[in-house]
């Protein structure tokens, strides 16, 4: 008897330990947490990803199977957009980073959609209580090491039983050596010590095998743990997500009994209760008994789960977004148009540290001409930024922002497809064939973004070649910016194509861009005066700077 008494009063007395072990950690951690995200709030995310974990967010838009337009690679590398997705990238979950990732690559072509995620970030910003507890609930949910929730959920589709029953057998050694302890001594220890030691094997070697797949099957608890309290909101922004996270999450009930002590591939705590967890799944296999009957319950749910994980992640990318607005100087929301025009007041690159703001109102086609490094590319590239971020978060870098809804396409900052064994001009024609078609095949207005046209070729033929290419994407339903240093192109086209043009000073030893759109084409002739500022000989300057007023007069090279 006194050995039965003693046991339920050590039982007793670690149960006590690890709720009080679980309720204050919780508590400090809720402190912690408010103070934190209070003070990241509107601010600029300092989260970095290693290589496999940034490329593993993009896994869930691929993967799905769409219909609709899409950003494509080059067009997403030409705008630098994995950068632009940092700076927004303020989520607390994986599911939101696929979701933001998602919305930023699958531009929307309905204001009822947007109206719905302007409802959400709107929500977010004027309810600071409501935010903050939605933040805990997806700070909860986390992120995984290595690949994304959708990654790790996708696995579990590859997952095999492994039978339960030799894993009970192996916990009831440990159970029952722990018990012969306060009645045999000598046999408890006898029978404890080899059982701990094998069970500690078998655990470490098939925790081994099947981490993968309880890691996903973390991920599914997670989502359901935040899905029942999403589910619980009774606030009408909410209230659709909060139907659809309900109806998720009754589909997986029976996914959840026993499910805590599957979590050992989630975010694992260094405080006694998290300790204690351990020891008691690697000694009594919790996890590994529970992992079997958790593969059968999985099949047929794979649905149900990518729904809590969108819903998850739609909050959670909407809060995103909405601090990224904070985060802004100024912004706009786009004024949708019927007209196929793009205007913009005092637009700016969202990346640049001291941008200089730039207006413009364009229809048609319109050419870019000045030096290098005097605004041409980073202009280029801010009208394309700015419209997708127009049909993805509604959150315009400028003052004002007005435009149809755009396919955009651009073909910049391209390179030789060494593997492919294509040249650079071979890359590039490829590349300005996507936006041709689209422009000549789109039911819907097409922004084509280019800039250079055809510079891996000659002068003669690349004049000849680009005005033929650029006269036939200024017809239809499309709006042009191309950017090119032959300034025989706008003469070329000025029939069909709006000049505009940078322009820089020298003055004395030094160069002064102002970053400043202008109308016309580039006058200024500053190449070869720059040759003086980096060192050249003067008398190579001079007889470089005589050639081109000799070929201005007379059309034709002098030899040499």
């Amino acid at each position: 008897m006194d050995s039965g008494i003693a046991i339920i009063v050590i039982a007793c007395v670690l149960a006590v330990t690890f709720t009080y072990s679980i309720i204050t950690e919780n508590r400090k951690k809720a402190v912690e947490f408010k103070k934190t995200a209070e003070k990241n709030w509107g601010k600029k995310p300092a989260l970095k990803h290693s290589a496999e974990e940034f490329e593993s967010i993009s896994h869930f838009f691929r993967d799905r199977k769409t219909n609709g337009f899409t950003i494509d690679d080059i067009t997403w590398n030409d705008c630098g957009m994995d950068d632009i997705f940092r700076m927004i990238n303020a989520a607390l979950s994986s599911p939101g980073e696929d979701i933001l990732y998602s919305w930023l690559r699958e531009p929307v072509f309905d204001e009822r959609t947007m109206a719905c995620r302007n409802a959400l970030m709107k929500y977010f910003s004027t309810n600071s209580d409501r935010r903050l507890f939605m933040q805990r609930i997806l700070y909860d949910v986390g992120r995984m090491n290595k690949m994304s929730f959708y990654d790790y959920i996708s696995q579990i589709k590859k997952a095999e039983r492994i039978g339960k029953m030799k894993y009970i057998a192996a916990g009831l050694m440990s159970a029952s050596g722990i018990i012969l302890l306060f009645v045999f001594p000598l046999a408890g220890v006898l029978l404890l010590m080899p059982a701990l030691f094998i069970n500690f094997f078998i655990n470490i070697s098939q925790r081994y095998k099947t981490q993968t797949y309880i890691r996903g099957f973390s991920c599914v608890i997670k989502l359901i743990e935040a899905g029942k309290k999403i589910a619980a909101c009774t606030d009408s922004d909410l209230l659709p997500l909060a139907q659809r996270a309900g109806a998720a999450c009754k589909a997986l009930s029976g996914f959840e009994t026993g499910a805590f002590f599957v979590t050992s591939g989630g975010r694992v705590g260094t405080g006694l209760g998290d300790t204690i967890l351990e020891y008691l799944k690697m000694f009594f296999h919790l996890d590994l008994i529970k992992f079997d009957s958790m593969v059968r319950t999985f099949a047929g749910h794979e649905a149900e789960c990518m729904d809590l994980l969108d819903v998850v992640g739609t909050i959670d990318a909407a809060i995103a977004a909405a601090s990224f607005r904070e985060s802004l100087p100024y912004w706009c929301h786009g004024s949708v148009t019927d007209n196929v025009i793009i205007s913009g007041i005092d637009m700016y690159h969202p990346l640049l540290k001291e941008p200089v703001p730039n207006s413009f109102t364009c229809s048609g086609g319109s050419l870019i001409t000045g030096s290098n490094a005097s605004g041409k590319s980073t202009f280029l590239k801010n009208i394309a930024v700015n419209q997708i971020l127009m049909q993805s978060i509604d959150t315009v870098p400028a003052k004002e922002w007005s435009a149809p809804y755009m396919k955009v396409v651009t073909s910049m900052a391209l390179t030789d497809n060494l593997l492919g064994g294509e040249s650079y001009f071979v890359v590039e024609i490829r590349s300005l064939k996507r936006i041709v078609d689209m422009a000549e095949d789109s039911d819907v207005p097409v922004l084509g973004i280019v800039d250079e046209v055809l510079r891996g070729t000659n002068t003669i033929e690349r004049i000849a070649a680009s005005s033929k290419i650029l006269e036939t994407l200024a017809g239809g339903r499309a709006v042009i910016f191309a950017a090119t240093h032959d300034i025989e192109l706008s003469y070329i086209l000025e029939s069909i194509y709006r000049n505009l043009h940078f322009e820089e000073e020298i003055q004395g030893g030094d160069v002064r861009f102002s970053y400043k759109l202008m109308e016309g084409r580039a006058m200024t002739r500053n190449a070869i005066r720059l040759l003086g500022i980096a060192g050249y000989k003067k008398d190579v300057v001079d007889a470089a700077q005589k050639m081109a007023e000799d070929f201005a007069q007379k059309g034709e090279w002098d030899r040499i």
